[in-house]
């Protein structure tokens, strides 16, 4: 199955404890004008721009995050664009102030890739623009996700999540056991594959962009065991 199919119904309660506040709060004052948010899933980062009074776009490949997107921007009485679109073949019709991409969205976009897209970006920004992304860290994907299983049992839904380390990738395949009636219960499954980029790397790709790195988390320094690593990079 497409990734994100059956996982953009359940996205947002598994993400629960992802803190977007701390992280917007954090870069906000960077963060001026238009902007894009890029792998934007749920809508939740593009959301929270948007009431905080930025003009949005959020862009996303999965039509069923999308949907799910733009139903949550409704309720919210906020007004976000949604585009289905490969970030990693990011076409605008116009330059903007700034770009995010919250979690995890660059670990998406494989190595051999990377250049291209931060091309595009760049090519898309304004004077003075600012890129903030975060990468689930090295140590996160080889150690801490691995070859390790997780799982999490709801009233509705129950999924199981394993997954494989391999030669700078993750491959992650999750199968959801959902309460349709009673005792009974449908199997759905789909796969994702992470690429493992490390902090050296993304600072070499970004050789001519001001770059600045913190602890996702924390928000203060990076350090080998950061599970988290955000870029704030501007281009020179």
């Amino acid at each position: 199955m497409t990734a994100y199919s059956i996982l953009a119904k359940y996205y947002d309660r598994l993400m629960g404890d992802f803190d977007y506040e701390g992280y917007l709060n954090f870069v906000e004052d960077k963060l001026k004008g238009e902007g894009v948010d890029l792998a934007c899933g749920s809508g939740e980062a593009a959301i929270a721009l948007a009431k905080r009074g930025r003009k949005m776009t959020g862009i996303d490949l999965s039509a069923d995050m999308l949907n799910v997107a733009t139903v949550k921007a409704k309720k919210c009485g906020v007004d976000v664009k949604w585009i289905r679109q490969d970030a990693a073949q990011l076409e605008l019709s116009h330059k903007v102030d700034f770009f995010t991409c919250v979690c995890d969205g660059v670990n998406y976009i494989p190595d051999s890739k990377l250049s291209d897209f931060f091309s595009r970006v760049k090519s898309y920004l304004k004077d003075g623009g600012v890129f903030a992304f975060d990468v689930s860290s090295e140590y996160k994907l080889t150690k801490i996700i691995a070859d390790n299983l997780f799982c999490e049992d709801y009233d509705d839904v129950t999924y199981i999540w394993s997954n494989a380390l391999g030669d700078g990738f993750v491959d992650m395949d999750l199968d959801f056991f959902e309460k349709i009636q009673g005792d009974t219960y449908r199997r759905i499954g789909e796969s994702h594959r992470q690429f493992v980029h490390t902090e050296e790397r993304l600072r070499n790709l970004l050789a001519e962009w001001k770059t600045l790195t913190f602890d996702g988390e924390t928000y203060g320094k990076v350090t080998p065991k950061s599970k988290r690593i955000l870029f704030v990079a501007t281009p020179t």
